[in-house]
């Protein structure tokens, strides 16, 4: 982890060398660049896609050509451009990246046909049930605009995406003091630096953006939709979690949640939601922290008539665990699950610059994760049940389903 400065701008550089295979992986994060900074809901998802126009129609084609792979997505927080190629192309690559964050495809046309598509995968998501509840779920939690509709955004919003509102997003919000940086592969760093000042060149200082923060509502709610179509309910719950990614104690709230909810099949929602009653096939329920907001979310889908009786079965497994905590076998369980494990995280140059990443994003020093290890291994039950009682913001649980009447 170094900074790269250009036009007198520190970029934060995250960089891994090796020389396993002839290839390059780089990662362009744009920092407050997704749904939360929409000037129009979807705005951010449709520049990624006018992005993925490329800068002609010979653009793609002439990448597919070299096995030169290049992508750009947004979701809540941030857009990112990924690119992965063979090293005897870098020159291609670097040259096809910068001309593209320069010159999008400002074009009518180019605008109607990602409209057109964008319209038609929202009418197929809005016969996604997951979907529909997911959306409806982040409704009633957030009380503000940003999550009144998905990263998509919806109907209306894309009819009124305009060209100008497309280049006023690219010149907000493209630029190098938004920027974070990944790169690995087969280069050296100084080779990996020469190769990131080409694709960034052209790109102006801009200003910085400050984050933005969302705080859950503590209401309990239960909100349904009934479809008469569903022939099953499926049912997305959340709550809010105080915590925050510097906490000293957070891993003991990461294998508290991982023992509640996120191990699978040894977890304490799927024990008693499949195993014990067999009211659903798959139920989880995990920490979900970004930088904007911090939750527990869950799922599980059942039968219509048994909906009511997996909500209220929730609500006494998550009021149970805070008054009684977990007991020694299932935190060695998870010890071993979670150590035992670590090395997949790690396996490939991808999944270690991904790892680097969010520590730094997360505002961690590098190689925090594996320290976290150690202190996962040093748990005490004492502890961690000290920790769980102390969350009872967990208890105030709201619900999203899609359901018929059953």
């Amino acid at each position: 982890m170094q900074y790269l400065e250009i036009k007198k701008i520190k970029i934060p550089f995250i960089f891994e060398e090796n020389r396993d295979f002839p290839i390059i992986i780089l990662k362009l994060i744009f920092k407050n660049c997704g749904r939360s900074f929409d000037e129009v809901a979807g705005l951010a998802r449709m520049f990624a896609k006018l992005l993925n126009e490329g800068v002609d129609d010979k653009f793609f084609k002439n990448l597919e050509f070299k096995a030169i792979n290049l992508d750009a997505n947004s979701g809540f927080e941030n857009l990112e451009i990924n690119l992965s190629l063979l090293k005897e192309h870098k020159n291609s690559a670097a040259k096809a990246l910068c001309d593209l964050l320069q010159n999008p495809r400002f074009e009518e046309k180019i605008l109607k046909r990602i409209k057109l598509n964008s319209l038609g995968e929202l009418a197929s998501k809005n016969s996604d049930f997951d979907y529909l509840a997911k959306n409806l779920l982040n409704s009633k939690i957030f009380d503000c605009k940003e999550f009144q509709s998905p990263n998509d955004g919806d109907e209306q919003s894309i009819h009124s995406i305009s060209l100008n509102h497309l280049k006023n997003f690219h010149k907000k919000h493209i630029h190098l003091n938004n920027l974070i940086i990944t790169l690995g592969g087969d280069l050296s760093l100084n080779e990996g630096k020469n190769f990131v000042l080409k694709i960034l060149k052209g790109l102006d200082k801009g200003k910085t953006l400050a984050d933005k923060t969302y705080h859950l509502n503590s209401k309990n709610q239960d909100e349904i939709l009934i479809r008469k179509e569903s022939e099953q309910a499926y049912i997305y719950f959340a709550a809010p979690f105080f915590a925050n990614f510097k906490d000293e104690d957070l891993h003991l709230g990461k294998i508290a949640l991982f023992i509640l909810g996120q191990g699978g099949f040894g977890s304490r929602i799927m024990e008693e939601i499949r195993v014990k009653r067999g009211l659903a096939y798959s139920a989880y329920a995990m920490l979900d922290m970004t930088l904007s907001y911090k939750r527990i979310f869950g799922y599980l889908q059942t039968k219509n008539e048994n909906a009511n009786e997996a909500k209220n079965l929730i609500r006494e497994i998550f009021k149970d665990f805070i008054q009684k905590g977990v007991d020694e076998t299932s935190l060695n369980q998870a010890k071993n699950f979670i150590i035992g494990n670590t090395p997949l995280r790690y396996e490939s140059l991808s999944k270690r610059l991904a790892l680097s990443l969010s520590e730094y994003y997360q505002g961690l020093p590098l190689g925090h994760y594996k320290k976290e290890l150690e202190k996962i291994q040093k748990i005490e039950l004492k502890a961690l049940n000290a920790y769980i009682k102390n969350h009872k913001e967990l208890l105030n649980l709201t619900f999203a389903s899609i359901q018929n009447e059953g």
